[in-house]
Order: structure tokens, then sequence, then C-alpha cells
């Protein structure tokens, strides 16, 4: 049940971690190393992980496992893991009799969550017990354990600790997960094997370390499993005593080596830091909203801040996944990074920025060895490990495709929240090289409308000629709207050879000029004028901007159907452009409306006809394809379901066309009936447009992003009206 107490009276500074308690399902024993549900979803739910870690834990939902955070999971690099079902399981003994105290005995029990940590609290009448889980830095998870004498007399108890890690894969007997273990001074430490299977588990010299505050026996059980335990520890009558722990994970033997935060005065300075770190992100959600908004606010913050990862491998900086849950998601990847940060720079603009530059660490240049013919282009998705092309042995890295233009538009709300003039000297440049590539690698005609497309790859040749069907879907994953119905392989989709004025190949086009590609475009011109008349660069901001006025009369008139008023891609074909209403509208025909390229006629026209049940006003509104389509298909990816980007991006077109009302309506149905939303479900990657149902992934980090962004705009109380600054509409 969702438990959210909002303490703050007027004048009061704002709520704290305290105020919201139980608001993700992070109860669940892990039974083996990994499970998943049919969807790919690591069992069981939302898992807490904070401070960029690569480890992570659950709430105990059985007495067997009182007194201990379930798990840890560990993230092999690319792939989320469980090394056990509980490491660190508390005993507790009265060291004058003794007898064990059975904590399920407890008069008094509460699991719970904060957003700072999970929580245990046991009481006896004449004891209690607190435990607690929270983290200090970007390795380390701290569990304390608190007992407090409540009886008038003197106690004296013993505490002891025990735990065994999962050693095998179910499903990958022929590797062992330990290599060694140790036992030095108060610490225990696991060593991986390394194991290099490149789409289950990766790991080099991997180990992790359980040490303890106090002076404790240790001793081994089983094959890898141990026992700690403390001397007696003599309570007087109201007298307390707190024992620490911590959990480290590293991904190699030199980074635990190069680690720096193992003296108990900076774990608990990091504590201090951390607690303090989520006061001030929630310090914007004091207004007067019902409290369920201010509810999800939250989850969604904490939804960002599971999925974040501090650097490790390739990863230079810190940057947010899309679901640490979910197999393939523990990677950095371009469009989720935009909306993230987006997201991002209203709690925690550090973290913002540590995100784009994620994602241009990798941006190519015109000496790049693999690329340099995609120069200002960025990939796909950055891993742990690079692939092969780039020496690497990872399987997920992506250069085969680009994805949207919103680098621009992340890269201004964060300079909007920060006023950081040196973020746009920084990024300004990478910006417009980014921008050029577009029109340089994918516009095969060059008459100013982009294509979608691919790069040049190896995963697009086979047998040495060119593999039609992988650009396609390469193409595809460049929209990011994988399997779309405009995507849908026919007799007039082609593949386009792009080439430099030498006669160079510099990549593929599909014959097809997309409308939210180019919508986008039309929207970072004019963000890129807005940076460049910041940066005193009046000449670049006017050519911007009269990019951007050809750009958009192109869109409005060569990409709105009169006959059905609405906004499609256009198929270049033997016979001529064609609008491809054949495939019934999709989601992207509202981009013009979020970018505001489109005509308040045209607006005005889609708005009216296209905003019923039957079509994209659903229980759910703003399905990736109309109700009323030909292909609507609500539980099937890019042909139904709602994603909530793109939802957002027609939402805020609603509002910039005057229609404020209509978009704060919309924007509640949309949490109130996306199931789970408004309470402690995890946040999904899509929700089914007609019932609700939360689809695919879950702990969906782009998801979250919009859910925080409309709380901002449509759900706090202070902006009920919907005001705002965006581009100006043509």
């Amino acid at each position: 049940m969702l438990t959210c107490l909002l303490l703050c009276a007027a004048g009061l500074a704002g709520p704290g971690p305290a105020d919201f308690e139980d608001l993700l399902p992070y109860a669940g024993t892990p039974t083996a190393m990994e499970s998943r549900d049919a969807n790919g979803n690591l069992r069981p739910g939302a898992v807490y992980v904070d401070a960029g870690a690569w480890h992570g834990f659950h709430l105990p939902d059985s007495p067997a496992y009182y007194g201990g955070f379930t798990g840890p999971l560990f993230i092999a690099q690319e792939y989320s893991l469980y090394l056990s079902d509980g490491l660190q399981r508390l005993s507790l003994q009265d060291a004058d009799t003794g007898q064990a105290r059975e904590l399920a005995s407890a008069t008094g029990i509460h699991i719970y969550s904060r957003p700072d940590g999970l929580f245990q609290q046991f009481d006896w009448g004449d004891l209690s017990l607190t435990l607690g889980l929270s983290y200090s830095d970007q390795r380390s998870a701290i569990v304390t354990t608190k007992l407090h004498n409540l009886s008038p007399g003197a106690q004296s108890w013993r505490l002891s600790w025990h735990g065994q890690p999962f050693n095998q894969h179910p499903e990958l007997p022929q590797y062992s997960l330990i290599a060694s273990q140790s036992l030095e001074g108060d610490s225990i430490r696991w060593r991986f094997n390394p194991i290099r299977d490149p789409w289950r588990i990766l790991l080099s010299d991997a180990e992790y370390e359980l040490g303890f505050d106090t002076h404790v026996t240790l001793s081994r059980e089983g094959k890898f499993g141990y026992r700690a335990s403390t001397e007696a520890l003599p309570l007087e009558a109201g007298e307390s005593v707190s024992l620490m722990a911590t959990h480290r994970y590293f991904h190699t033997a030199q980074e635990s080596r190069d680690y720096l935060g193992r003296d108990w005065s900076r774990v608990a300075k990091g504590l201090q830091q951390n607690r303090q770190r989520w006061r001030q992100r929630l310090q914007g959600l004091s207004g007067s909203e019902p409290v369920a908004y201010r509810a999800l606010a939250v989850k969604s913050m904490l939804t960002l801040v599971h999925n974040w990862r501090s650097p490790a491998g390739a990863i230079h900086h810190d940057a947010v996944t899309p679901s640490v849950t979910y197999k393939w998601f523990n990677g950095v990847w371009a469009w989720d990074s935009w909306k993230q940060v987006v997201a991002l720079s209203h709690f925690d603009t550090a973290l913002a920025k540590g995100n784009l530059l994620a994602m241009f660490d990798y941006q190519f240049d015109a000496d790049d060895p693999v690329r340099p013919q995609d120069a200002g282009g960025l990939p796909d998705a950055v891993f742990y490990n690079q692939d092969g092309e780039r020496g690497g042995s990872g399987g997920n890295w992506n250069e085969r495709n680009g994805k949207p233009p919103l680098a621009a538009w992340a890269v201004w709300e964060l300079y909007s929240r920060t006023q950081d003039l040196a973020l746009l000297r920084l990024m300004y440049p990478k910006l417009k090289a980014y921008h050029e590539w577009w029109y340089r690698n994918r516009d095969h005609d060059h008459n100013g409308l982009v294509e979608y497309g691919a790069n040049l790859h190896s995963a697009h040749v086979k047998e040495g000629r060119l593999d039609v069907a992988a650009v396609i879907q390469a193409a595809a994953w460049e929209s990011g709207m994988d399997n779309a119905p405009r995507f849908d392989a026919g007799a007039d989709l082609r593949v386009w050879e792009n080439r430099d004025a030498a006669g160079k190949l510099l990549g593929y086009s599909l014959s097809q000029e997309s409308v939210d590609l180019n919508s986008y475009l039309y929207a970072e011109k004019q963000f890129l004028a807005r940076m460049a008349q910041r940066l005193t660069l009046a000449v670049e901001a006017a050519h911007w901007l009269a990019q951007a006025q050809t750009l958009g009369g192109q869109i409005r008139s060569r990409m709105f159907d009169e006959a059905s008023g609405f906004f499609y891609d256009l198929r270049l074909t033997d016979g001529g452009p064609q609008l491809l209403t054949s495939a019934g509208k999709g989601v992207e025909g509202w981009i013009p409306l979020w970018a505001g390229v489109a005509s308040p006629a045209q607006a005005r026209r889609m708005i009216a006809q296209d905003l019923h049940p039957q079509s994209f006003a659903t229980r759910v509104p703003f399905p990736s394809v109309g109700a009323d389509g030909p292909n609507f298909a609500p539980r099937q990816y890019w042909r139904g379901p709602v994603w909530l980007d793109q939802a957002w991006f027609a939402l805020q077109g609603l509002d910039r066309y005057g229609y404020r009302r209509e978009a704060r309506s919309l924007a509640t149905q949309l949490v109130e009936q996306a199931q789970g939303a408004l309470g402690d479900a995890s946040i999904r990657e899509n929700y089914d447009p007609l019932t609700g149902e939360g689809l695919h992934a879950s702990n969906f980090s782009w998801s979250a992003a919009v859910f925080l962004l409309i709380y901002e705009r449509w759900l706090k109380e202070h902006d009920a009206a919907g005001t705002g600054s965006q581009p100006k509409i043509d």
C-alpha cells in the first residue's frame, strides 16, 4: 500500500525523505542468480540502488529473511544478476542466557523504504532493533544496525551475521562465479572468476567486499559462506549501540585498489551528504496538489536514481540507463539520455550534465579510426564494453545507427535551470556538428528534408553484399520506433546510398522523409539559435532561424495531408513523393505541434478531429498508432502502446497552441489511468492505451522522466494553467 505522509506545514523548509514511504515494490527474495519474468524483467521487482552504485538490494518479504536486506543484485558489467538471497543475515542472541531473540517475535515490526534508503524496525518492549541500508558513495552500500535497551536493567547482546553467495547460474552450469573467498581482519572478500559470455555474463577480475566497523570473529560456512560474530555488547538501561557494515562491489581489482572510501569517518560523512542530497532533491515538492501526484514525482526521481550508473569501463561520466532490471538495458542510449537530462535538470543538475556528457564522450570526429565519415554523429548506445570494431568484447554497444536529434533540447533545458554559460560554450560546437551530420549523411537528395537511415557497419553486409533488411532494421532503430507501421518493408521502401561530392560512401537512407525527424531538426535549429544568441553569435543565430523558417515551410506544405488532416512521413517512390497515409495515423504526427512548426489551422484541425477515445484520446492517451488505424495493436511495442515520451510531446503540442485545459486534462487522465502510476507499482516502459496495463520493461527511466515533467508542468498546483516558455511558433 502506498504510504506518503506529508508533514510539511506552511512555513517549513519542505518535505524530506521521511515524508515518503513505500513508493516502489522493493520487497522480494532472489531465488537464483538470474530469474526473469516473461518480459525479461529480473525478479523480484524494484531494486534499491543509489549514488551511481552497480549493486542494489531488496526488502525481505518473509520472516526467514528479517534482519537483512535481500540480495545483493550486482551488474556483471552489462547484465544484472544476484549474488545471494541474503548476504548479511542477522541473528540476535542474549549474551547472558544464550537464548536467541527471534525477529519475527517482535510485537512491533515496520519494514519500509524511503527515498534515502531501506529500513527495518523491531520492538519487543524491552528492546528495539533498527536496521537501515543507505549509500555513502558510488561503490558502498552501508547497513547500520542499532540496538536500544528499553528496559530498566542492564542487557548484553551478541550479534552474528551469515550469508552464502550463489555460485552457479541456473542456465550456465559451465561457469562458477566465485574464484576465491578471503577473510581478512573484519571483512570478507569474494573474488569472481573472469567470465566473458557476451549475452549473459561479463566479468573480468571483479570482487565483492563485506566489512564491519567493529571487531568480529570470522569463520567459513559451506564452500563460500561465512559467519561473523561480535563479542558480547553490554547495554545499560536506555543505552544504544550502533554498528555498521559496508557492501562494496568493484568491477576490477584495480578499481578496488584505487578506491579511497574505506575509512569509517569517510563513510559517516558520505551517508550524511547523501541524506542531505535527497533532502535537497525533494525541496521543490511543497505544493498543495494532491498527495498522490507528489508521490508519483518522488517515485519518478527514485526510478531515475536507481538507474544511475557511475563511471566504469567505457562509461566515463555519471549516466542513467533505461532499466537496471531489464536484461538488455544496462547501457546508455542517446535519445533516452536527452529525455532523462530534461527531467534530471529539475532535481539533480550534476547528474543531468553527466548523463549528457556520457554520450558526447563518443561523438565521432574526422580522425575517428572506425567511422571518420560520421564526424559529428553519435552512437546509438554505449555500454561498459565497446564492440569488436572498437577493440572491445561487448555485444550491446551500437554504432549501426543514430537516434532522433533531441540533444539541443536537453542542453537548452539544462542551461535554463543552471544558467551555466560554460555548458553552452562546451556543447554548442558539438551540437552544431551533430546537427550538420544529419544533413550530410541522411539527406539523400539534398532537398533539406532528412531521412532515417543507417551507418556503414559490418552488420549491414552479408556475404559481401548490402543486407537491405538489416539497414531497414537499423533505420527503424534510428527513429526509436523500432516496429512502427511506417517502417514495414514493402516494394516501395528502398535503401539509398549516401555519398559525398567525391563519391565516397557515407551511409544509407531509407526512401522516406520522416515528419518527426524533420520536426525535431526544426526545433533544434531554434534551440541552436537561442544558444548562439546567448553566446553573442548574432550571425549564426540569424542563420539558424532562417534555416528553421525554410524547413518549417517544407514540413507544413509537404508533410500534411489535407484530406485526412494529419502529418505523415513522405515515401519517395518512382511515381513521385507520396504521403504515407496507408500506414495510418501515428503518434509521430503530433511532433510538429511540439516543435511549433504546424500552422495554427493544422493544429486546430488535428485537435478537433483526433482527440477522441476512438483515435488518440484513449484511456491512456496518445497511443503510438491511432486506435482507429488499420495497424493498431494495443500491446505490440510501437504499434499501439502508449510511450510516455511521445505522449509528452503531444501534450506539450496542445499546450503551446493554446489548448492548455485539454493538455492538463489529458495529462491528468494519463497518470490516473496508467496502471500503478499513482500506487506503488514500478514505472513501465509503455502502457496499454485501452486498459492502462503496464507493458514490457519495468523501472523504466524515460517513463519516469516524463511522469516527473508532467507533474512539474500540469499537476503541480502553482502551474495548473500549464504556463511556460517554448520555442516561438512560426
